[in-house]
């Protein structure tokens, strides 16, 4: 609310508990403080003491740095690289890509960037949204040092048209994982209550180039949450993966694993660290379900160790995927090289 107060307040200026008084043509105008209506999340108070902190380093920059950052600043201005169009002064520029940097987990940076950097705008095929999952298919990769922003709001009425105000960031690091990002757990952990079926959530998502700061223009979109059994019905189909959460872990011989199947291909990614039978090149994991049909075969992958002088040695790896008595068996053998306990395996396979 704005107001023109009476001649009593002609002359004063500054602020007094949440009245500010300016001058503005000749006029004193007051204006009352506003605040947030939302509870604050950790990302935003995390935040917001790291702008804090930047604002700060700025002061510290040499300057020659300070005028490379006024530079590119002007070059900037006007521009979509980070997300928006905008006036900018140097300042301004540092501390947003260095605020950037730092939500995605990276050091503050004094030279400015010496040159724009393009970044790739974010894409998906879909997103389904029920109170078990939230995930994104069909995202298009982008390799390192891009990084996936994603922003999303609470469940909202299916009226509201306009909701991207109401979104924050569950992650500013999303790994895609074969075109898909599962991000159920981000969003549970940031936003606090499942998606409730029938009600509509606003989301943003864009990629940011961690080694500089810079962002790709930001995509919006919304969805209406479903039910688990509607996405099923619209397409949804889990990706068969096995894992340290379903497999037996007292008879299995390992000290990590996660098998990847694809959805698409008879193809598979292998990521585990092995530890054998004592005096024996093999390990066995036995996970709690079998495997489909299409799951079955043989596959091939690569593996290294340490020998015993302290050298990193490479292995072929034969893998043997099958099911016995309503559980499947996951055989690894060592094929070539060097072989230790334990070995590590790693990289994609094709089933045969």
């Amino acid at each position: 609310m704005i107001v023109i107060p009476s001649i009593a307040f002609g002359g004063f200026s500054g602020s007094a508990k949440d009245v500010t008084a300016r001058h503005v043509n000749g006029r004193s105008i007051l204006s009352v403080r506003s605040w947030p209506t939302g509870p604050k999340t950790n990302a935003q108070v995390v935040r917001r003491s790291s702008m804090s902190k930047i604002t700060k380093s700025y002061k510290t920059l040499t300057a020659e740095q300070m005028q490379a950052w006024e530079n590119l600043a002007k070059y900037t201005s006007g521009r979509s690289v980070l997300g928006q169009r905008a006036e900018l002064s140097g300042i301004n520029l540092f501390v947003r890509l260095n605020a950037n940097r730092v939500m995605a987990g990276e050091a503050i940076i004094a030279d400015a960037p010496e040159t724009l950097v393009n970044v790739p705008n974010a894409a998906y095929n879909k997103v389904f949204v029920t109170p078990e999952l939230v995930i994104f298919l069909g995202i298009e990769h982008q390799p390192a040092p891009n990084k996936l922003v994603v922003k999303m709001s609470g469940s909202q009425s299916p009226g509201i048209s306009n909701g991207w105000s109401k979104t924050v960031i569950i992650s500013p690091d999303v790994e895609d994982d074969w075109g898909e990002a599962d991000v159920t757990q981000l969003y549970l952990k940031t936003i606090g209550v499942e998606p409730t079926p029938g009600q509509k959530i606003f989301i943003e998502t864009y990629w940011l180039d961690t080694a500089t700061g810079f962002t790709g223009q930001v995509y919006k979109s919304s969805t209406i949450a479903i039910t688990q059994e509607q996405a099923i019905a619209e397409g949804y189909a889990p990706r068969k993966r096995v894992n340290m959460d379903n497999i037996d872990l007292e008879r299995s011989q390992v000290e990590s694993f996660d098998l990847d199947f694809s959805t698409a291909a008879p193809v598979v990614n292998h990521s585990g660290v092995l530890t054998s039978k004592p005096a024996e090149g093999y390990s066995y994991i036995y996970a709690e379900a079998p495997l489909e049909r299409e799951l079955l075969g043989i596959s091939f992958c690569i593996g290294r160790g340490v020998t015993e002088d302290g050298k990193l040695m490479s292995q072929s790896v034969y893998c043997h995927l099958s099911n016995i008595n309503g559980e499947a068996h996951l055989s690894y053998s060592h094929r070539g090289g060097t072989w230790s306990r334990p070995s590590e395996v790693f990289g994609p396979g094709i089933i045969f």
